[in-house]
């Protein structure tokens, strides 16, 4: 299916980045708005006896320096699991960080994923996190065990798009697109990862039934679901990242011809944009992966950078122009061609979805609609 029948497709890879779709804005735009209206609900009043209010940035010092202790800051950022884009983004990250802050040591934590991350956060295991913006935003909205103290997380910027990716045994397909997965043994991704979220609320939405499969080991990351797979455990699993991810890559490479990822088909995507959920249309540029001979059109959305309620301001400033002095110029900084790839499209139009100072999302006790 050609690009000419989806207006604002995006490719992920492949070309320097542009300034984000009309789509994207919107999607983001919808995300910030909700955050923002429940930031309404917190006083107006930004300083307390002369202290300000917690979660709020108010024109903090650029000056800030770790405290001579004698030994490093350690921040701890929290990702995602092996064979994904979290964590290889997250040490790309730490080894930048590290660079442009003296006296900050960055801990990279393997995780499940974006539910797992905010989860580390609100309780206080994690200063910082990869999260994806769909599984945040529906945890904020839908009533999740973790949507109040989850809203108390500070947005820092935005990095990049993920790609919905399901992979299928390539004998098992008919339809040629999300329909196939009907009645499959699938395995949705690893427990509070966004993969398993995004999973059933795509799936749910388009009426797509699998037999959802759950290996005792529910904490399987991507590159152990990818050999499961080979081995025959199951006959589809949802792979969601920034691509390439590197489960992916393997498993094409060492299985040719024996699965595919499914397309969207034109129909699935409308009727998920129509669902207003946050997702938005990409490509899968051809030979993305091993044996991959054409574009695949799926559905993504973008993952942000968080940090942990009571934060310092400062530190969060001054982290805030380590990132963007690391992505000012194509092939240097953070974009240098030695990084992940979908840290080597990200400029500051990207960055900038979610800003930091003054508009920073701040702390919200309560969520709209709901009492104490």
């Amino acid at each position: 299916m050609g690009d000419s029948h989806f207006t604002g497709m995006r490719r992920l890879i492949g070309r320097p980045a542009v300034r984000p779709s009309a789509d994207r804005r919107r999607l983001l735009g919808t995300f910030l708005l909700f955050a923002a209206f429940s930031c309404s609900l917190v006083p107006a009043v930004a300083l307390a006896d002369g202290q300000p209010v917690p979660g709020v940035i108010t024109a903090p010092s650029p000056s800030w320096t770790v405290p001579d202790t004698g030994e490093p800051r350690v921040l701890r950022l929290a990702t995602g699991s092996v064979g994904g884009t979290f964590l290889p983004v997250g040490h790309d990250l730490a080894a930048w960080i590290e660079q442009r802050m003296p006296g900050i040591k960055v801990q990279v934590d393997t995780t499940n994923g974006s539910v797992d991350n905010l989860r580390r956060l609100v309780a206080g295991d994690a200063d910082f996190a990869v999260v994806g913006a769909s599984p945040f935003r529906k945890i904020l909205e839908e009533g999740h065990r973790l949507g109040r103290s989850a809203a108390n997380v500070c947005m820092i910027g935005t990095l990049y798009d993920d790609a919905e990716q399901f992979i299928v045994r390539a004998d098992l397909v008919r339809a040629g697109n999300m329909l196939d997965l009907n009645g499959l043994h699938m395995y949705p991704g690893p427990r509070n990862s966004g993969g398993e979220l995004d999973t059933r609320t795509l799936l749910e939405t388009l009426g797509v039934e699998p037999r959802y499969v759950y290996p005792l080991e529910r904490d399987k990351g991507y590159a152990e679901a990818a050999a499961a797979m080979a081995r025959g455990e199951f006959d589809a699993c949802t792979f969601s990242g920034g691509v390439p991810i590197s489960a992916v890559t393997d498993l094409f490479r060492e299985n040719p011809g024996q699965f595919v990822i499914l397309p969207f088909s034109r129909h699935q995507i409308t009727k998920v944009r129509h669902a207003a959920l946050d997702f938005e249309p990409v490509i899968i540029p051809a030979g993305t992966y091993p044996h991959q001979d054409a574009d695949i059109v799926s559905l993504g959305g973008p993952n942000v950078l968080v940090s942990a309620p009571g934060l310092e301001p400062e530190l969060l400033v001054v982290l805030d122009q380590a990132m963007r002095d690391g992505i000012l110029v194509l092939g240097e900084g953070l974009r240098v061609s030695t990084v992940h790839p979908v840290l080597q499209t990200l400029n500051e139009s990207i960055w900038d979805h979610v800003s930091l100072g003054g508009d920073c999302l701040v702390q919200v006790p309560i969520l709209p609609g709901k009492t104490p």
